[in-house]
């Protein structure tokens, strides 16, 4: 008998699993680890669970501007364009290793259209800042 195949990312709970595994690998990664190191955990993770049940499955509950919050970050702590394209990677990477679906090819493509925006608007916002 063939093991079942991967689920998809159909559920709250399952969306849920999937922000803790990501931020599992991001937490020690050498490249996005500095720019997570201060992060509230017990704020920050159900925050963006909730946002990506509301991209998923449109579930109600996330509330936030985001790219304010990168913008702000990135004045502390510069980000380059390297960081987003870890960021996606390890997205991309945690989705493929334990989802598959139509909700999980979602996931990834919203994130990259996600990690092309943020990277754009967070990085021209310090040129016409400075």
């Amino acid at each position: 008998m063939s093991p079942a195949p991967p689920p998809d990312l159909d559920r709250p709970e399952r969306i849920d699993a999937l922000v803790l595994a990501f931020y599992d690998r991001v937490r020690p990664d050498p490249v996005l680890a500095p720019w997570f190191a201060d992060v509230d955990w017990p704020h920050h993770t159900p925050r963006i669970q909730a946002f990506w049940k509301g991209l998923l499955l449109g579930v109600q509950g996330y509330s936030g501007e985001p790219m304010s919050a990168h913008i702000a970050l990135h004045r502390r702590l510069p980000l380059s364009g390297a960081q987003f394209d870890r960021w996606l990677e390890l997205w991309t990477a945690t989705v493929r290793e334990g989802y598959a679906g139509t909700k999980a090819e979602e996931a990834i493509a919203r994130a990259t259209s996600i990690a092309a925006v943020m990277k754009h608007k967070v990085l021209s916002a310090s040129a016409s800042a400075g």
